[in-house]
């Protein structure tokens, strides 16, 4: 009975021992694993970087807009291209783009605050057709931003630190007006200091080439020649000082910017000219000052108004970023070039030492935007211009041999201008307005007035031969020399894709 009874005994725990292991193997649901998880540190859109503590959004958009009498995006006055203003048969006035933008935001914490990097970038699709030509596309990448934010610094492709005023969110077409390098970006390396109550400063060492206008010989071309700037040498110095309340923000900022001509164009004591031994011009520092003003009204924060003023001497682009040579055609000619300096051989002109004459320019922006409801806003812009050339450059002008004042075989103007000045002005006043008829789709238009006003007067010879993106279509002969205007419109359809 015993034997019996320790048998069954022994059976059982073996069954036991053989079901525990069997229950060991069996497959056990695993907790489920978060792949996606909501980052609240940096605000709405951010998520963790699965496995890591870094939190990273990602944007953008897609848009349609369709110009006329603003093709590719600008408005046509500026640095003319394939025979914008001209206004003839042989150039386009009516274009479509269609534009493709992704952005990146990534973000941690760290024991010096937070690091950041920023990237946009995408791509550019225009469609026009020239004369004689079926058909033009025209595709181009665009990396817009792509700077590292880290302990104070931002290094990398920005907007320049000496802009305030945003155009992008009071127009749909930019005007370049208001010192900033807009969506174009600039390359910077700078510190911020925050002092707290929403006061701070920044200190920017800039890219010298992207503000640059041309430095003009005009012993060796007229004054819409090509430029004989010197290669980049130090970058541009800027700063600015900024505070930004519950009421808006303001800002004033200034900068310093090299000027620096290539080897003159004279050859003496057996030295051929534009060579070492041909001797250059002084350096000079070209510099810009400025200030800007954004408020929020009293009656809805949504409501602002925003402006930036700036005045350059021998550095134009703190004034005017992108702008260049300007050429209207119509019912007549208008033009003018924005350019950082002038200079021509010693004594031509009496008294003259061959230095560099600077050139002076001052202008801004302002803009007012009104929300009628929470999905419809109006927003009125006017932007201003006003190049100066000194005495002596005008001198210089109006006597240099192929200049556009003695010799009838240039560019634009000839022998019977009664009025030989190259000081001009540019203004354009804008309204735009936007429906957003559900979230993150915008459907806009935009009328704008646009107008060079040139002190050049009288008559001038257009040669033949000219380059085709200044003069398409004109014949040679006399045209005359007075202000110039025209109307312009862009609409736009877009959607953008950021919480």
């Amino acid at each position: 009975m015993k034997m019996v009874k320790s048998l069954l005994l022994g059976s059982a725990a073996g069954l036991i021992a053989v079901a525990g292991a069997q229950a060991a193997d069996l497959p056990v649901k695993a907790k489920a694993v978060e792949y996606v998880k909501v980052c609240s540190l940096y605000g709405v859109g951010f998520y963790y970087i699965p496995g890591t503590d870094t939190c990273i959004k990602i944007g953008g958009y897609v848009r349609f807009e369709a110009y006329h009498n603003e093709v590719g995006g600008h408005y046509s006055d500026r640095v003319p291209t394939g025979g914008d203003g001209t206004f003839t048969r042989n150039a386009s006035d009516f274009g479509m783009q269609a534009r493709f933008r992704l952005t990146g935001d990534v973000r941690t914490q760290t024991e010096y605050g937070t690091l950041r990097a920023y990237f946009a970038f995408g791509v550019n699709a225009l469609n026009t057709a020239g004369a004689n030509t079926a058909s033009l596309t025209t595709n181009a990448v665009a990396m817009e931003r792509a700077f590292i934010q880290f302990a104070g610094f931002t290094i990398g492709r920005a907007d320049t630190f000496f802009a305030f005023y945003n155009g992008a969110a009071y127009g749909l077409v930019p005007m370049f007006l208001d010192g900033g390098s807009g969506p174009a970006g600039h390359n910077v390396f700078a510190y911020t200091w925050q002092f707290g109550n929403g006061l701070s400063a920044t200190l920017s060492v800039e890219d010298n080439a992207a503000r640059i206008k041309p430095i003009i010989d005009l012993n060796a071309t007229d004054l819409f020649g090509a430029t004989d700037r010197s290669g980049s040498h130090i970058p541009d110095i800027v700063g600015n000082m900024r505070v930004d309340q519950a009421w808006g923000s303001a800002q004033i900022m200034g900068g310093l910017a090299a000027v620096r001509s290539n080897y003159l164009s004279v050859a003496t004591n057996n030295c051929p000219a534009n060579v070492t031994c041909s001797g250059h011009n002084g350096d000079e520092w070209g510099w810009g000052v400025g200030a800007g003003l954004t408020l929020k009204m009293p009656w809805d924060a949504k409501d602002t108004l925003s402006g930036v003023i700036a005045y350059a001497k021998g550095a134009t682009g703190f004034v005017s970023h992108a702008n260049g040579q300007n050429f209207i055609h119509r019912q007549g000619i208008a033009n003018g070039v924005l350019t950082d300096a002038v200079f021509a051989n010693p004594n031509t002109i009496a008294g003259y030492d061959g230095s560099m004459q600077l050139t002076e320019a001052w202008g801004g922006t302002v803009a007012f935007e009104h929300y009628w409801t929470p999905s419809l806003r109006t927003s009125w812009v006017f932007g201003y211009l006003k190049v100066e050339y000194n005495d002596t450059a005008k001198a210089l002008i109006a006597s240099n041999i192929g200049g556009p004042c003695a010799d009838a075989n240039i560019r634009y103007v000839g022998a019977s201008i009664t009025n030989c000045d190259p000081d001009y002005s540019l203004m354009r006043i804008a309204s735009r307005t936007m429906w957003n008829p559900v979230a993150n789709l915008d459907i806009g238009v935009e009328v704008a007035y646009n107008k060079v006003d040139t002190a050049f007067a009288g008559t001038g010879t257009l040669r033949a031969g000219q380059p085709a993106g200044y003069s398409a279509g004109l014949a040679p002969g006399s045209y005359t020399i007075e202000d110039q205007s025209y109307w312009s419109a862009a609409i736009r359809v877009q959607r953008s894709f950021w919480p």
